[in-house]
């Protein structure tokens, strides 16, 4: 069985494998340590794979989640954020990505929900909003196909919509009923042709992965994903589409 993990080289099949990855990153990674106690762990391995992890005031380990640093930074108009009602030290944003206006928030390429991997550091940037900031964007595949192009996807069978190649959808923003200031996942649906494929190896569990390219409403995106979850070797031309994790740092 895959997981997010494994989509940035972390290979975790079960519970008890997470547990001792978190354990090793918080025990190897650079710690923040947070006024009110506790502490944020950035676990940096070789050539981009992180994984964050989240330790309580008496020193115990309370999660982990896998991340990947591209380097490559968005503007994001942020319109609402919030605490993970389960994880003390996680949180999420709402924002519209790349806004055409500083002073308009609802001006961008489109809406997003993200899970920030930083976001107890820097929850008191958050508390007047709408705000203007800068994201270290990423997507680890949840369920995604390649289809050889853009007629081989639209003739896929199957019961599910098709997103119109290069969309995005995220999974708060779209049903019209949906409350976005309640705690829902950050996921997205989205469909694009691939730009760049690239195979990857985690220097520390030896572990392929891939790291894939493309432009969803002129943002460019990078997305992550293992061999497992894709089904086959990725090739820039193909399409891919799938459902994501959205994660992200702010920087």
């Amino acid at each position: 069985m895959s997981s997010h993990f494994n989509a940035v080289g972390f290979p975790v099949a079960n519970i008890d494998q997470y547990w001792a990855l978190a354990r090793r990153g918080a025990a190897a990674g650079v710690r923040n340590v947070l006024p009110e106690g506790g502490a944020v762990v950035r676990w940096a391995v070789e050539a981009g794979p992180e994984i964050w992890c989240y330790v309580d005031r008496a020193g115990e380990v309370t999660g982990a989640v896998p991340f990947f640093s591209t380097g490559d930074v968005r503007r994001i108009a942020v319109t609402g954020a919030g605490d993970d009602p389960d994880e003390a030290l996680e949180g999420w944003i709402d924002g519209w990505l790349e806004p055409t206006e500083d002073d308009e928030p609802y001006s961008g390429a489109f809406p997003v929900r993200v899970d920030v991997v930083n976001y107890a550091l820097v929850r008191g940037r958050l508390t007047a909003l709408p705000s203007l900031q800068r994201i270290e964007l990423v997507g680890l595949a949840h369920e995604a196909d390649l289809y050889a192009d853009e007629r081989a996807y639209a003739a896929a069978p199957g019961d599910i919509y098709h997103l119109p190649v290069g969309a995005i959808a995220s999974g708060p923003h779209l049903a019209a009923d949906t409350d976005v200031d309640t705690f829902t996942e950050a996921t997205a649906l989205l469909s694009g042709r691939l730009e760049a494929a690239r195979p990857l190896t985690n220097a520390v569990t030896g572990q392929p992965f891939w790291r894939l390219q493309l432009t969803l409403r002129g943002v460019r995106l990078h997305v992550f994903a293992d061999r497992e979850t894709l089904g086959g070797d990725p090739a820039a031309g193909q399409i891919l589409a799938g459902s994501f994790w959205l994660l992200g740092r702010l920087v």
